[in-house]
């Protein structure tokens, strides 16, 4: 194979540059690319232009008749191809449990068992880096502030991590593919319910660090990640308000906006650009599914329904589908739904747990 190496273009002098189709200009040793910064779509495009929506601070390029948006590969990622299910109440046990199964949410379908739990335990929350997941606290015999791990791609039983500052329930965990933040819950040794944002190094086995602050101390929140800002919705009361952080650097939470409806018991999952908040408790169960955009401050806005009116279930999502699974309708249930993340709509029946599960966990990560 030959190469060429070219180290310097010019046009017909050494101060002019030479310009190439779609907008490439190319002088001595720099090259621009040309674009058009606006908030609307440029009018007459031609292929191969470019266009930087200052909206939504997206990068399209015009590609056989329309705008396709453009991303960067990212290292930290925070979901998978295989979604994980992971403790909560069982109908047919009668108890807590330490079940873990999964699901690939690409391919509909019941789940299938993974392995257990060090701790029974229910109402717990869960996240991942991608490779890594961990579930933190839950209440089994009592409140437990015990974090568990699993490699997704593996099928088997959880291992020890480490401890949360203190035994909770009904907490909520986001990941940016780095940091694994647990925010919020009842403290059984505080006895009530608590404001502290802690994490861990997903990577790196161990005790919680003290991240910040929540607006106030809450529980029942549901939570979604981008690779840059977590978010933390609703909660006991129940309350209206998104909070957010941006995972990599400790801080207090911020105020994000509104849900559609103040809403407990939800649960959350989130792509690079959008985190959907489903179901939960508002006057009464509800299957209502919003979203807001990760990276725009605002309120909520309505996306679809479930196909049933749930709470206390687990939700997670790969690149393009959430799934949703188990809850109590009134009663528990084994209902996975799915939706597709960027597509506004109602959720269509995915499949089944392999038992009717309430105050399970989610999070999902590597098939492989």
């Amino acid at each position: 194979m030959s190469t060429i190496k070219v180290d310097e273009v010019y046009g017909e002098t050494d101060a002019s540059a030479v310009n190439f189709p779609n907008k490439l200009k190319v002088g001595g040793l720099s090259a621009e690319q040309g674009y058009t910064a606006s908030g609307s779509e440029p009018s007459s495009p031609s292929n191969g232009d470019y266009w930087w929506d200052t909206g939504n601070d997206k990068l399209y390029r015009y590609i056989d008749g329309g705008f396709k948006e453009l991303s960067l590969a990212s290292s930290a990622v925070w979901y998978g191809a295989r979604a994980l299910f992971l403790g909560g109440y069982t109908t047919e046990a009668s108890a807590n449990v330490n079940t873990i199964e999964y699901v690939a949410p690409a391919s509909a379908g019941n789940a299938t068992d993974f392995g257990d739990l060090t701790v029974a335990r229910t109402d717990c929350d869960a996240c991942s880096n991608g490779t890594r997941g961990l579930v933190m606290g839950g209440y089994g015999s009592s409140g437990s502030d015990v974090i568990d791990y699993v490699t997704t791609a593996t099928t088997g039983n959880a291992t020890d991590f480490g401890n949360l500052s203190e035994a909770k329930s009904n907490n909520s965990s986001l990941s940016d593919g780095t940091k694994g933040v647990d925010a919020g819950g009842y403290g059984f040794s505080s006895n009530g319910y608590l404001n502290v944002i802690e994490y861990v190094t997903i990577e790196t086995t161990g005790n919680v660090t003290d991240f910040g602050d929540l607006l106030a101390g809450q529980r029942y929140m549901g939570a979604a990640s981008s690779a840059t800002r977590g978010l933390f919705a609703g909660g006991q009361g129940p309350s209206n308000v998104i909070q957010y952080i941006t995972v990599a650097t400790p801080g207090n939470a911020i105020d994000f906006g509104d849900l559609t409806v103040a809403t407990q018991k939800q649960s959350g999952s989130s792509d690079a650009t959008r985190a959907l908040f489903c179901g939960g408790e508002a006057s009464s169960r509800t299957n209502t599914i919003v979203y807001v955009t990760t990276a725009n401050a605002g309120n909520a806005t309505d996306f679809g329904d479930l196909t049933v009116s749930t709470e206390g279930h687990g939700n997670t999502n790969d690149d393009l589908y959430s799934v949703s699974g188990g809850g109590s309708t009134g009663s528990r249930t084994n209902v996975i739904d799915r939706v597709t993340i960027q597509t506004a709509g109602n959720a269509a029946d995915f499949g089944d747990l392999s038992g009717s599960n309430q105050g399970l966990c989610a999070t999902s990560g590597a098939a492989s």
